[in-house]
This record gives structure tokens, C-alpha cells and sequence, in this order.
């Protein structure tokens, strides 16, 4: 089965959870919040936003909520059907201007130097796997010159502190058997091949390093980085305990807002996020 077949399957069946995702918990929140604010100083009314592996639509529905004019691409027919059903749900279907199943690294339906943003969040860059180059190509060929660029991938030491922060989890077993897990490869070459106790498709994980090197290399300027969550990044347990208590969670927040972008800390993030200008 090829990488595309088995990406658009996963998603196909992953269906409404892809929704949940971002709301499911508190520290789910968080990346939602994080993500938000990490593109909130491009959105305007009327813009063009092409949200790139857009998913269930958890962010087009605000896009498109702040009357700008929303065009979606997933893999997933499924997801695609989600996120035009909840832009409705919404009201706000009017600024929807187009949905198309599609492939990141071969979106020759998209003309050139279109969108006033591309947004890419989630992990449809890893999916590419061996192919992320294109996939980043493609970003900037359909963005306008001037235009902006905001993307988030998983990052190689961020999926590490995500499963070490899980509960009921053995850690023993997991840093006991590194070649089993493939933990040398994703930490060194951030390669997570197929593995019979992983749901998701093979993906490749990236830090900031070489995610800045392969943007400025493509062409885009202005290049800055941030993660996601930052300090409380895999202690999703922890997270849940101070949102029990509104102002030991206000005060998280105001953490991670105060220290996300910092570049220093661009790799402890579950998520690694970029933004840059064509």
C-alpha cells in the first residue's frame, strides 16, 4: 500500500476524532490556543487562506468566522466532509471558496502565487515521509509573493516527551528496547518507519534546525519558530490537574504564551511550528 493509500485510509477511518483532537483535554486546548496565536497576526477580513491538510476544520471554522475567504485541501475525503459540515454548522459557509482532496507534495490543481496565507498545521508534512521537500515546494509555489506561510510538523524530541509523559506507560520497556521503537532513528534522522504497535502511517519527524534550513533553502524569508506546548510540553496529566483551578491554569497559559516563540525552545515542543514570508 502506498504512503498516500495509507495516510488517507488512517484519516478516512480516523473520521470525527480528528475534530475532538484539539478540544479533548486541557492540554489539548493549550495547542489549540498556541497554534491560533502563532498565526493571528495574519488573518484579516477578506484575505485568502489555503489551509493545507485542513483535517475535520477545527481552524477553518475560525478563519472562516473572521470573513476570510477559506480553501481547503485534504488526503481525506472524510475529513473534507467534516469540515465543510462544521463551516455550516457554523454559519459561515459563505467564506468557504473551495474544497479538494489532495496531495501535499502534487497540488498541480492549484494555480501559482494564489493564497494570501498557507496554513499547514497538524503533521501533514510528516506524512510525506521520505518526500516533505516537495511537500514544502508546493507550499511555497501556491502562496503570493509577500504572502505568509504558517505551518506546524511533530518534532523528533517532542514525540519522545509525549510518550514518556503518558500515564499507565511503561517507560522501562519503551527506552529498555530503542531498537524496537526506533527511537535512534527518529531521534537521529527522525524516521518512524511502519511499526506493528503504531497506528499512525510511517511519518518523519523534524527539528528546528533542519525545518529552518529547508524553508530558507525553498525560498522563504523571514523565518521564525516556535513550539507547542513549550514548558509543559508531554505532561498532559499535569496539564489537566491545573486547569481544575482557573488561576493556576491562567497562569500556565500566560507561560506558554510568554515563552512558546522562543527559539531556544523550539525543539521541546510536541509540535514544532514555523512561519516565514515568500
Amino acid at each position: 500500500m502506498s504512503q498516500v493509500t495509507n495516510t488517507r485510509n488512517f484519516y478516512n477511518n480516523y473520521a470525527s476524532k480528528e475534530w475532538d483532537r484539539l478540544d479533548k483535554t486541557a492540554y489539548d486546548k493549550l495547542n489549540y490556543l498556541l497554534h491560533m496565536d502563532f498565526v493571528s497576526e495574519y488573518l484579516k477580513e477578506g484575505i485568502d487562506i489555503f489551509d493545507v491538510g485542513c483535517g475535520a476544520g477545527r481552524f477553518s471554522v475560525e478563519f472562516t468566522k473572521m470573513n476570510c475567504k477559506v480553501h481547503l485541501l485534504d488526503i481525506s475525503d472524510e475529513q473534507l466532509k467534516i469540515a465543510r459540515s462544521k463551516i455550516n454548522e457554523y454559519g459561515v459557509i459563505d467564506n468557504l471558496k473551495s474544497s479538494v482532496r489532495g496531495n501535499i507534495e502534487n497540488m498541480n490543481i492549484i494555480e501559482d502565487n494564489k493564497f494570501d496565507l498557507t496554513v499547514c498545521y497538524g503533521a501533514p508534512l510528516n506524512y510525506l515521509y521520505d518526500n516533505y521537500q516537495e511537500g514544502i515546494k508546493e507550499l511555497y509555489r501556491v502562496t503570493k509573493p509577500g504572502g505568509n506561510i504558517v505551518a506546524s510538523v511533530n518534532s523528533r524530541l517532542g514525540v519522545i516527551r509525549m510518550v514518556l509523559g503518558k500515564e499507565k506507560f511503561d517507560i522501562n520497556e519503551f527506552m529498555g528496547r530503542p531498537d524496537y521503537w526506533f527511537i535512534d532513528s527518529v531521534v537521529d534522522r527522525g524516521d518512524l518507519p511502519e511499526h506493528p504497535e503504531v497506528s499512525h502511517p510511517p511519518r518523519h519527524m523534524f527539528n528546528a534546525q533542519e525545518l529552518k534550513k529547508l524553508f530558507k533553502e525553498i525560498g522563504f524569508k523571514d523565518i521564525e519558530l516556535a513550539s507547542s506546548p513549550s514548558v509543559i510540553s508531554g505532561l498532559r496529566t499535569k496539564a489537566d490537574k491545573l486547569y481544575e483551578n482557573e488561576t493556576a491554569w491562567k497562569t500556565m497559559v500566560d507561560i506558554e504564551l510568554k515563552s512558546y516563540k522562543n527559539e531556544y525552545l523550539a525543539d521541546s515542543g510536541e509540535f514544532l511550528m514555523i512561519r516565514a514570508t515568500k
